[in-house]
Protein backbone atom coordinates (compact mmCIF):
# COMPACT_ATOMS: atom_id res chain seq x y z
CA UNK A 1 0.00 0.00 0.00
CA UNK A 2 0.89 3.82 -0.63
CA UNK A 3 2.25 5.98 1.78
CA UNK A 4 -1.07 7.64 3.70
CA UNK A 5 -1.15 11.25 2.59
CA UNK A 6 -0.65 14.51 4.64
CA UNK A 7 -4.45 15.06 3.54
CA UNK A 8 -5.58 11.95 4.84
CA UNK A 9 -4.17 12.43 8.38
CA UNK A 10 -5.32 16.53 8.33
CA UNK A 11 -8.85 14.31 7.87
CA UNK A 12 -8.19 12.27 10.22
CA UNK A 13 -7.37 14.72 12.73
CA UNK A 14 -10.75 16.52 12.56
CA UNK A 15 -12.35 13.76 13.17
CA UNK A 16 -10.71 13.53 16.43
CA UNK A 17 -11.22 17.10 16.81
CA UNK A 18 -15.02 16.81 16.23
CA UNK A 19 -15.44 13.53 17.71
CA UNK A 20 -18.48 12.91 20.58
CA UNK A 21 -15.66 11.03 22.61
CA UNK A 22 -18.09 10.98 25.88
CA UNK A 23 -21.33 9.96 24.21
CA UNK A 24 -19.84 7.00 22.51
CA UNK A 25 -17.51 5.83 25.49
CA UNK A 26 -21.13 5.25 27.12
CA UNK A 27 -21.91 2.60 24.61
CA UNK A 28 -18.61 1.35 24.82
CA UNK A 29 -17.69 -2.27 26.13
CA UNK A 30 -14.52 -0.56 28.33
CA UNK A 31 -17.49 1.88 30.28
CA UNK A 32 -17.24 -1.63 32.89
CA UNK A 33 -14.13 -1.50 33.69
CA UNK A 34 -14.42 2.22 34.75
CA UNK A 35 -15.94 1.11 37.73
CA UNK A 36 -12.81 0.24 39.10
CA UNK A 37 -9.24 1.63 39.94
CA UNK A 38 -6.04 0.44 38.40
CA UNK A 39 -5.19 -2.98 39.52
CA UNK A 40 -6.15 -6.36 39.43
CA UNK A 41 -9.85 -6.07 39.67
CA UNK A 42 -10.25 -3.82 36.94
CA UNK A 43 -7.93 -6.20 34.83
CA UNK A 44 -10.16 -8.95 34.97
CA UNK A 45 -13.11 -6.69 34.65
CA UNK A 46 -11.34 -5.59 31.48
CA UNK A 47 -10.25 -9.14 30.47
CA UNK A 48 -14.13 -10.31 30.50
CA UNK A 49 -15.21 -7.44 28.81
CA UNK A 50 -13.19 -7.40 25.95
CA UNK A 51 -13.31 -11.07 25.23
CA UNK A 52 -17.43 -10.84 25.70
CA UNK A 53 -17.39 -7.73 22.92
CA UNK A 54 -18.88 -9.58 19.95
CA UNK A 55 -22.13 -9.46 18.58
CA UNK A 56 -24.48 -6.93 18.74
CA UNK A 57 -23.60 -3.82 20.74
CA UNK A 58 -26.51 -4.34 22.93
CA UNK A 59 -26.57 -7.73 23.82
CA UNK A 60 -22.69 -7.26 24.50
CA UNK A 61 -23.83 -5.16 27.11
CA UNK A 62 -26.09 -7.21 28.60
CA UNK A 63 -23.71 -10.44 28.67
CA UNK A 64 -21.10 -7.90 30.13
CA UNK A 65 -23.00 -6.51 32.81
CA UNK A 66 -24.47 -10.62 34.18
CA UNK A 67 -20.89 -11.59 34.13
CA UNK A 68 -19.41 -9.10 35.99
CA UNK A 69 -22.52 -8.88 38.55
CA UNK A 70 -21.50 -12.84 39.52
CA UNK A 71 -18.13 -11.51 40.52
CA UNK A 72 -18.38 -10.34 43.83
CA UNK A 73 -16.83 -7.16 45.15
CA UNK A 74 -13.23 -8.20 44.62
CA UNK A 75 -12.86 -10.04 41.32
CA UNK A 76 -9.09 -10.63 41.45
CA UNK A 77 -9.22 -11.66 45.16
CA UNK A 78 -12.51 -14.53 44.15
CA UNK A 79 -10.20 -15.47 41.04
CA UNK A 80 -7.22 -16.23 43.00
CA UNK A 81 -9.68 -18.19 45.62
CA UNK A 82 -11.96 -20.32 43.79
CA UNK A 83 -10.92 -23.72 42.93
CA UNK A 84 -12.92 -25.71 39.83
CA UNK A 85 -16.61 -26.14 41.14
CA UNK A 86 -16.92 -22.77 43.11
CA UNK A 87 -15.65 -21.03 39.39
CA UNK A 88 -18.34 -23.52 37.34
CA UNK A 89 -21.00 -22.97 39.91
CA UNK A 90 -19.87 -19.07 39.89
CA UNK A 91 -21.16 -18.66 36.29
CA UNK A 92 -23.50 -21.86 35.93
CA UNK A 93 -26.30 -21.01 33.51
CA UNK A 94 -24.44 -18.17 31.94
CA UNK A 95 -25.22 -18.14 28.26
CA UNK A 96 -24.29 -15.47 25.31
CA UNK A 97 -24.10 -16.42 22.04
CA UNK A 98 -21.94 -19.36 21.46
CA UNK A 99 -20.30 -18.88 25.43
CA UNK A 100 -21.29 -20.82 28.35
CA UNK A 101 -20.76 -20.32 31.82
CA UNK A 102 -17.82 -23.07 31.83
CA UNK A 103 -15.80 -21.15 29.33
CA UNK A 104 -15.91 -18.00 31.82
CA UNK A 105 -15.26 -20.21 34.67
CA UNK A 106 -11.80 -21.19 32.94
CA UNK A 107 -10.85 -17.70 31.94
CA UNK A 108 -11.59 -16.88 35.52
CA UNK A 109 -9.01 -19.28 37.09
CA UNK A 110 -6.38 -19.10 34.45
CA UNK A 111 -6.57 -15.33 35.21
CA UNK A 112 -6.54 -16.31 39.06
CA UNK A 113 -3.66 -18.21 38.82
CA UNK A 114 -1.86 -15.42 36.50
CA UNK A 115 -2.53 -13.23 39.44
CA UNK A 116 -1.38 -15.66 42.10
CA UNK A 117 2.06 -15.65 40.30
CA UNK A 118 2.68 -12.61 38.92
CA UNK A 119 0.18 -9.49 41.59
CA UNK A 120 -0.73 -8.44 38.45
CA UNK A 121 -1.90 -9.48 34.79
CA UNK A 122 0.32 -6.12 33.66
CA UNK A 123 3.45 -7.60 35.49
CA UNK A 124 2.98 -11.14 33.92
CA UNK A 125 3.22 -9.46 30.43
CA UNK A 126 5.81 -7.33 31.10
CA UNK A 127 7.90 -10.98 32.47
CA UNK A 128 6.69 -12.64 28.86
CA UNK A 129 7.39 -9.74 26.82
CA UNK A 130 9.90 -10.98 23.98
CA UNK A 131 10.50 -7.15 22.25
CA UNK A 132 8.96 -7.74 19.25
CA UNK A 133 7.70 -5.50 17.36
CA UNK A 134 3.76 -6.29 18.35
CA UNK A 135 2.99 -7.62 21.31
CA UNK A 136 1.21 -10.65 19.38
CA UNK A 137 3.87 -13.12 21.84
CA UNK A 138 2.51 -11.39 25.08
CA UNK A 139 -1.04 -12.46 24.11
CA UNK A 140 0.20 -15.89 23.18
CA UNK A 141 1.78 -16.48 26.33
CA UNK A 142 -1.12 -15.09 28.23
CA UNK A 143 -3.64 -17.69 26.26
CA UNK A 144 -0.80 -20.46 27.13
CA UNK A 145 -0.70 -19.29 30.91
CA UNK A 146 -4.45 -19.86 31.03
CA UNK A 147 -4.69 -23.18 29.58
CA UNK A 148 -2.12 -24.14 31.27
CA UNK A 149 -3.35 -23.43 34.89
CA UNK A 150 -6.91 -24.91 33.85
CA UNK A 151 -6.07 -28.44 32.80
CA UNK A 152 -8.74 -29.43 35.13
CA UNK A 153 -11.39 -28.26 32.07
CA UNK A 154 -12.40 -30.36 28.73
CA UNK A 155 -11.59 -28.63 25.28
CA UNK A 156 -14.31 -26.54 24.17
CA UNK A 157 -14.60 -25.42 20.77
CA UNK A 158 -16.76 -22.34 22.22
CA UNK A 159 -13.21 -21.51 23.94
CA UNK A 160 -10.91 -21.20 21.59
CA UNK A 161 -13.44 -18.91 19.71
CA UNK A 162 -13.51 -17.00 22.87
CA UNK A 163 -9.93 -16.85 23.53
CA UNK A 164 -8.61 -16.93 20.08
CA UNK A 165 -4.61 -17.90 19.24
CA UNK A 166 -2.52 -14.89 17.85
CA UNK A 167 -0.25 -17.49 16.43
CA UNK A 168 -2.60 -18.89 14.14
CA UNK A 169 -3.57 -15.46 12.17
CA UNK A 170 -6.55 -14.79 13.75
CA UNK A 171 -7.22 -10.83 13.84
CA UNK A 172 -7.67 -11.07 17.45
CA UNK A 173 -9.77 -7.92 17.61
CA UNK A 174 -11.01 -8.31 21.19
CA UNK A 175 -7.63 -9.33 22.40
CA UNK A 176 -5.94 -6.39 20.91
CA UNK A 177 -8.99 -4.32 21.74
CA UNK A 178 -7.99 -5.25 25.20
CA UNK A 179 -4.86 -4.20 24.63
CA UNK A 180 -5.39 -1.01 23.66
CA UNK A 181 -7.45 -0.31 26.61
CA UNK A 182 -4.65 -0.90 28.96
CA UNK A 183 -1.82 0.32 27.26
CA UNK A 184 -2.86 3.39 25.22
CA UNK A 185 -3.33 6.53 27.49
CA UNK A 186 -4.23 7.42 29.91
CA UNK A 187 -6.45 9.47 28.43
CA UNK A 188 -10.44 10.48 28.15
CA UNK A 189 -10.77 6.77 27.18
CA UNK A 190 -8.31 4.59 27.30
CA UNK A 191 -6.35 3.87 30.93
CA UNK A 192 -2.68 3.49 30.32
CA UNK A 193 -2.48 0.85 32.97
CA UNK A 194 -0.04 -1.58 30.86
CA UNK A 195 1.80 1.71 29.06
CA UNK A 196 5.19 0.26 29.85
CA UNK A 197 4.30 -2.38 26.44
CA UNK A 198 4.11 0.78 24.61
CA UNK A 199 1.37 1.83 22.80
CA UNK A 200 3.60 2.19 19.26
CA UNK A 201 3.74 -1.74 19.27
CA UNK A 202 -0.17 -2.25 19.43
CA UNK A 203 -2.11 -3.57 16.87
CA UNK A 204 -5.86 -2.48 15.38
CA UNK A 205 -8.09 -3.91 16.84
CA UNK A 206 -10.19 -5.42 13.42
CA UNK A 207 -13.75 -5.54 13.53
CA UNK A 208 -16.14 -5.17 10.58
CA UNK A 209 -16.41 -1.53 10.98
CA UNK A 210 -12.96 -1.02 10.79
CA UNK A 211 -12.49 -3.14 8.29
CA UNK A 212 -14.49 -1.39 5.80
CA UNK A 213 -13.78 2.13 6.57
CA UNK A 214 -10.03 1.47 6.27
CA UNK A 215 -10.81 0.27 2.73
CA UNK A 216 -12.48 3.60 2.07
CA UNK A 217 -9.34 5.07 2.94
CA UNK A 218 -7.29 3.84 1.18
CA UNK A 219 -5.53 2.05 4.09
CA UNK A 220 -5.69 -1.21 2.63
CA UNK A 221 -7.19 -3.57 -0.12
CA UNK A 222 -7.34 -6.96 1.53
CA UNK A 223 -10.69 -8.00 1.64
CA UNK A 224 -9.84 -10.72 4.47
CA UNK A 225 -10.14 -9.55 8.13
CA UNK A 226 -7.23 -11.53 9.37
CA UNK A 227 -4.05 -10.32 11.24
CA UNK A 228 -1.93 -9.76 8.02
CA UNK A 229 -4.78 -7.06 7.31
CA UNK A 230 -4.60 -5.80 10.74
CA UNK A 231 -1.29 -4.97 10.96
CA UNK A 232 -1.20 -3.26 7.32
CA UNK A 233 -3.85 -0.88 8.57
CA UNK A 234 -1.96 -0.21 11.77
CA UNK A 235 1.13 0.31 9.36
CA UNK A 236 -0.39 3.12 7.75
CA UNK A 237 -1.68 4.62 10.82
CA UNK A 238 1.82 4.34 12.52
CA UNK A 239 3.33 6.35 9.58
CA UNK A 240 0.74 9.44 10.72
CA UNK A 241 1.74 8.73 14.74
CA UNK A 242 4.54 6.24 15.03
CA UNK A 243 4.29 6.76 18.74
CA UNK A 244 0.25 5.82 18.91
CA UNK A 245 -0.95 4.67 15.97
CA UNK A 246 -4.29 3.68 17.33
CA UNK A 247 -5.23 7.09 18.68
CA UNK A 248 -7.77 6.90 15.33
CA UNK A 249 -8.90 3.65 16.69
CA UNK A 250 -12.13 4.93 18.98
CA UNK A 251 -13.34 7.07 16.30
CA UNK A 252 -13.36 5.47 13.04
CA UNK A 253 -14.41 2.18 14.88
CA UNK A 254 -17.76 4.35 16.45
CA UNK A 255 -18.27 5.99 12.91
CA UNK A 256 -19.34 2.66 12.09
CA UNK A 257 -21.23 1.24 15.12
CA UNK A 258 -22.66 4.05 15.41
CA UNK A 259 -24.14 3.89 11.93
CA UNK A 260 -22.41 7.31 11.18
CA UNK A 261 -20.69 5.53 8.16
CA UNK A 262 -22.85 3.86 5.74
CA UNK A 263 -22.00 1.22 3.64
CA UNK A 264 -22.69 3.42 0.31
CA UNK A 265 -22.82 6.87 -0.22
CA UNK A 266 -25.25 9.11 1.06
CA UNK A 267 -25.31 12.80 0.42
CA UNK A 268 -27.42 13.66 4.50
CA UNK A 269 -24.73 12.11 6.44
CA UNK A 270 -21.41 11.65 3.96
CA UNK A 271 -21.39 15.57 3.56
CA UNK A 272 -21.14 16.43 7.23
CA UNK A 273 -18.48 13.84 7.52
CA UNK A 274 -14.91 14.64 8.51
CA UNK A 275 -13.54 11.93 6.33
CA UNK A 276 -15.72 13.26 3.38
CA UNK A 277 -13.38 14.37 1.10
CA UNK A 278 -10.46 11.19 1.46
CA UNK A 279 -13.11 8.75 1.62
CA UNK A 280 -13.48 6.17 -1.09
CA UNK A 281 -17.14 4.85 -0.11
CA UNK A 282 -18.54 3.83 -3.35
CA UNK A 283 -22.34 4.73 -4.64
CA UNK A 284 -24.89 2.65 -3.92
CA UNK A 285 -25.30 0.41 -7.15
Amino acid sequence: MAAPSASLERHLNELLDTFNFERQKAADPIRFSYAWSAGPDREVVAVFSALLSYGRASLIGRAITEAVGRMGPSPAKAAQTDDVEAAKARFSGFVYRVTRGEDLARLWLGLGAVLRDHDTVGDALATWDDGAADLRGVLSALRSAIYEATPDFEYRRSFEHFFPAPERGSACKRLNMLLRWMVRGPDSIDFGDWSHLGSSRLTMPLDTHVHRIARYLGLTERRQANWLTAVEITDGLRRLDHDDPLRYDFAIAHLGISGDCPTYRRADICSGCPLNPVCQLPEQS
